[in-house]
C-alpha cells in the first residue's frame, strides 16, 4: 500500500516530530487550499496522519483511518482508469519549487520487488517552499506529468502535476505532507505528527484548510474505495485497474458477482454484502473483520455471487447493497449498485 515514510530520500529531509506547536499553526499558519481536484462534492481521503507515538494507531479524530507511522494525508481516486483520464494536483499556496523528481514508473508496488523502490518511495514528487517556514510535499505523481521545474514560482491552485501510482503505492492516490520549520504537521489538527492529545479529537477539525477546502472535506471512518458488478470473480488488481464495473450483462453470463473494495477496515467490523434478483429474491453474506494493528494499511475486498439459474438469467435489474457496522453502532448503508441483465 502507500509509502510509510512519505519522503524522497535523495531530495528531501527526513524529519521526526517531537513537540507540539499547535498554537503557532493555528495563529500564524496560512489557510491552505486543497492539493487535488476532488470529484463531486467531497474528497476521498483514505489515510490521515497517525498521531499515536507507539505501535497503536490514531488519526486526528481518534479513529483508525490511518496506519502505524503514516506521515501524511492520502487523497485517493477510484482506479487506474481514472488516473489515465487525468486528475490534477494543485499547489496549496504560493511558493517556490525547491525539489522534484519525475521518471519513476506508474505501477502497483505490490507487483514489484520492494528493494527496487529504495530511496524513491515517494515516486515522482514535488517539494514547495511557502512563507514562514511552511513546506508542502506531493508524492506518487504520474510519470511525465510533473508540470513544474526546480526554481519555479507557483501560485495557489496552480496545476503542478497529476495523480499517479509511482513509488511505494498500490493504488492511485496523492500522498500529501505538510511541514512547518522541518516538522511534519497534520493539516487537520494543526499539530505536529504524534503530538496531539486523544482528549482533543474532533471530526470537525480542519485547522489549516481554507473555507473552500473545508467545504469538500468530511471525516471517513471507512472508505468504500470501489464497488461494482462482474460476470466472473475479479481480483484486487483488476478492481484497482477499473475492471468489474459493468452496468449491463448478457443473460448468458456464467455468474453474477457484486464486489466491494474498502480501505480502513478495523478489527471487529462487520461488512454485509447483499444481492437481490428482479423478483425480490436473493441473500446476503456477512464478513467479520479479524485484523489487529499490523503496521500496515487496512484494505480488504469482499464479494457475494450467484450462479446462473439454467441456461439464462431472468431479465431485469439486480440490486446490490453494502452495509457497515462498527462496535455497538447500528448498521449503515455505505454503498449501493444496480446492474441490468438482458
Amino acid at each position: 500500500m502507500p509509502e510509510r515514510s512519505g519522503s524522497i530520500r535523495t531530495l528531501f529531509l527526513s524529519v521526526f516530530a517531537t513537540l507540539s506547536f499547535g498554537s503557532l499553526a493555528l495563529a500564524d499558519g496560512p489557510p491552505f487550499d486543497l492539493p487535488v481536484v476532488c470529484a463531486g462534492s467531497s474528497c476521498d481521503i483514505v489515510h490521515y496522519v497517525d498521531h499515536d507515538a507507539g505501535p497503536q494507531i490514531r488519526d486526528y479524530a481518534c479513529g483508525t483511518t490511518t496506519y502505524d507511522g503514516h506521515r501524511g494525508t492520502d487523497f485517493a481516486i477510484p482506479d487506474e482508469a481514472t488516473m489515465l483520464d487525468g486528475v490534477p494536483v494543485l499547489s496549496i499556496a504560493d511558493g517556490t519549487v525547491v525539489a522534484l523528481r519525475d521518471g519513476v514508473e506508474d505501477i502497483d508496488s505490490g507487483r514489484i520487488a520492494t528493494s527496487s523502490l529504495e530511496g524513491i518511495e515517494c515516486g515522482n514528487g514535488i517539494l514547495i517552499d511557502h512563507d514562514d517556514g511552511w513546506q508542502s510535499q506531493y508524492c506518487h505523481l504520474r510519470r511525465g506529468w510533473v508540470a513544474v521545474k526546480q526554481g519555479d514560482h507557483v501560485s495557489r491552485g496552480q496545476v503542478i502535476g497529476r495523480i499517479g501510482i509511482s513509488g511505494q503505492a498500490t493504488f492511485p492516490h496523492l500522498h500529501f505532507n505538510l511541514r512547518k520549520d522541518g516538522e511534519l504537521v497534520d493539516p487537520f489538527s494543526g499539530t505536529a505528527m504524534g503530538t496531539s492529545s486523544a482528549t482533543e479529537c474532533n471530526v470537525e477539525n480542519a485547522a489549516l484548510w481554507s473555507p473552500s477546502a473545508r467545504a469538500k472535506l468530511s471525516y471517513n471512518e471507512i472508505t468504500l474505495y470501489g464497488h461494482g458488478f462482474s460476470m466472473a470473480r475479479p481480483n484486487a488488481s483488476d478492481l484497482k485497474r477499473g475492471y468489474g464495473k459493468d452496468q449491463e450483462l448478457p443473460r448468458t453470463s456464467p455468474a453474477l458477482y457484486f464486489w466491494a473494495y474498502l480501505i480502513g477496515a478495523n478489527d471487529g467490523d462487520v461488512i454485509r454484502m447483499s444481492l437481490q434478483t428482479p423478483d425480490g429474491k436473493g441473500g446476503h453474506r456477512d464478513f467479520v473483520i479479524d485484523l489487529p494493528n499490523d503496521a500496515g494499511p487496512r484494505a480488504k475486498w469482499f464479494f457475494i455471487n450467484m450462479d446462473r439459474p439454467g441456461s439464462q438469467w431472468p431479465a431485469g435489474t439486480y440490486d446490490g447493497e453494502i452495509t457497515f457496522t462498527r462496535g455497538d453502532n447500528p448498521p449503515r448503508i455505505i454503498g449501493e449498485g444496480k446492474v441490468v441483465i438482458r
